[in-house]
């Protein structure tokens, strides 16, 4: 399965569905209006729902056996430094120290991947949640988060980049490899902010479907889809991955990462 992951960077209307308007069933968690604190991970931000048998990972950037991948993974120069400091305690969302820091430096435009599986996985629809803390953030080219689904012999990558030097966020294109404009607008994040980034994503219809945004609770709607990439083996794996981009300079920067949580179903 390490091999499989290592090749990351060549990376109805039913209820169930993730909504951007309400609709009707049970679904956990959920938010609306003044019931939503952007600062408590257990309630989704404003236009987002889940079903209530979506399968929930929480902390997932304090969990051990993340895999790291630099150079040809992360298609780009590799920084002279980088690393993974997981159970950090200051900052720390809530203070439960489980945050994690990722750090890269020393290399203009390098960049370092990170990548998590959760094993098997039959899930078509995804939320990833998460939080943010920058501490130099002028040194960000780009920050990229993914979810990486095998369905079959289809591997569904939904990278999406927030570009923090033009503005744009994009998902990279399997076929062409190429960065796709979504449509949305990448919202940078303030130095030494904490900063909610919630991505929703689907895998129906044979192509991987963008379906929305929300940087601290401001939803942006995306109604892009791209092709998988084909695959010579057939398996049903699930996995999450982070990569940090250097902008053009060999100062670097930290990213905290804190109460990311994964949804499935």
């Amino acid at each position: 399965m390490l091999s499989l992951w290592r090749k990351v960077a060549s990376f109805s209307a039913l209820c169930t569905f993730i909504v951007f308007a309400g609709c009707g069933g049970p679904s956990a968690p959920t938010a609306s209006g003044s019931t939503y604190n952007n600062l408590n991970p257990n309630t989704l931000p404003p236009g987002v729902s889940v079903p209530s048998n979506a399968a929930i990972s929480r902390n997932a950037q304090a969990d051990s056996g993340w895999g790291i991948c630099v150079g040809t993974c992360a298609n780009a120069a590799v920084p002279q430094t980088y690393s993974m400091t997981q159970n950090i305690s200051s900052p720390s969302l809530n203070d439960d120290g489980t945050a994690t820091a990722f750090m890269e430096s020393g290399t203009r435009y390098g960049d370092v991947l990170w990548h998590y599986p959760f094993g098997d996985s039959s899930a078509t629809n995804f939320v990833i949640d998460l939080y943010l803390n920058i501490d130099q953030p002028e040194n960000v080219q780009a920050l990229e988060f993914a979810v990486l689904k095998n369905d079959g012999l289809n591997w569904y990558k939904t990278s999406t980049q927030c570009n923090y030097q033009s503005g744009n966020l994009r998902g990279f294109d399997v076929q062409t490899f190429q960065w796709v404009d979504l449509g949305a607008q990448c919202v940078p994040a303030q130095a030494g902010t904490w900063q909610r980034v919630t991505l929703q994503y689907s895998i129906t219809g044979g192509t991987t479907n963008f379906e929305g945004v929300s940087f601290d609770g401001a939803l942006q709607p995306i109604a892009v889809s791209l092709p998988p990439e084909p695959q010579t083996t057939a398996s049903e794996l699930l996995g999450i991955h982070i990569q940090l981009d250097n902008a053009n300079t060999t100062a670097g920067y930290t990213v905290f990462v804190d109460d990311w949580s994964v949804y499935s179903w």
